[in-house]
């Protein structure tokens, strides 16, 4: 399922995708730098330059941003990245070279085909490359080996994949891409409905359910991660706070969210242009994540049906 960032055309993303592999990652590019900061609410995280992130440091010029599969193993995927920019002459300038600084967050998908291939730097340099202002989602580039409904073990796991959704506000625009490998199910929290996850005899697991059944200790295999872009004129500070708010999308839609099993973590970059309400903001931003998330779900089945 193809889609266009419409809220900031100047945002390129790109997608490596192996199918038959099981595996991908997804290059989110800024043609300028950004200012940027992360929430992470989950016990299991995989992740790099994480700490640039935080409100107490200076950096404050984001090149780029990576969510790739192939849990640890898939943060070299960052290099291709970093490759890709250096070429173009594009970093912080140090006065001695130019240090493209990228951020990632990866998810496990080893126990999704089991192909032990995971993405690497000529991988993130394929998505560097690949950038477009229009993409793919669904079971594509980060979300192509993406699952959820693992607690009580993989084997009664559904499809997941890649989302995106737009949220705006008078001028407060935000948008966010979500690719959700959770333990628990996904809920369209409109309705109550279990969209994905844990597969019974007779359908998906309720949450009751669950809490009567043992947990399969599946620590460091899950993870739901969101970037998150606004044109909200915030600091670092502002964003963390953004960061930290975005994650109750999560915790609509993911049930049991944030456990010691996930990973989960969520990036905030902003373009600087209007001034808005940091609490609307945050509002915004938590739909939006929510929103993402079911529509990865919507996109995969939409791919299912089609085959």
């Amino acid at each position: 399922m193809e889609i266009t960032l419409s809220n900031f055309p100047e945002i390129k993303v790109g997608n490596y995708t192996d199918q038959e592999a099981g595996t991908g990652c997804t290059a989110i590019m800024f043609d300028k730098p950004l200012a940027g900061s992360v929430s992470v609410m989950g016990g299991g995280p995989g992740s790099r330059e994480l700490a640039l992130l935080d409100p107490t440091t200076r950096m404050d010029q984001i090149n780029a941003v990576l969510m790739t599969g192939g849990s640890a193993f898939g943060l070299s995927a960052a290099d291709g990245v970093m490759k890709y920019l250096e070429e173009k002459n594009i970093g912080f300038d140090t006065g001695i070279a130019k240090v493209p600084i990228v951020p990632a967050g990866v998810i496990f998908d080893l126990n999704y085909k089991h192909s032990g291939i995971r993405p690497s730097s000529n991988e993130g340099y394929y998505a560097a490359t690949n950038a477009e202002n229009s993409f793919e989602i669904g079971s594509k580039g980060v979300g192509t080996g993406a699952t959820c409904g693992k607690l009580l073990g993989v084997d009664k796991a559904s499809k997941s994949g890649l989302g995106y959704a737009e949220n705006n506000a008078k001028d407060c625009k935000v948008s966010a891409l979500t690719v959700c490998n959770a333990v628990g199910n996904i809920i369209n929290p409109k309705n109550g409905e279990i969209v994905a996850g844990i597969k019974g005899e007779s359908g998906f697991i309720s949450y009751d359910d669950i809490l009567k059944s043992e947990f399969m200790d599946l620590f460091g295999q899950n993870t739901t991660l969101g970037v998150v872009l606004t044109n909200a004129k915030l600091n670092k500070a502002m964003l963390k706070k953004i960061a930290n708010m975005a994650h109750d999308g999560l915790a609509r839609t993911v049930n049991p969210v944030h456990t010691m099993f996930d990973g989960d973590m969520i990036f905030v970059f902003t373009t600087n242009q209007v001034e808005a309400d940091i609490n609307k903001t945050g509002v915004l931003a938590a739909k939006a994540v929510s929103d993402a998330i079911l529509n990865g779900i919507a996109a995969v089945k939409n791919e299912k049906e089609g085959d």
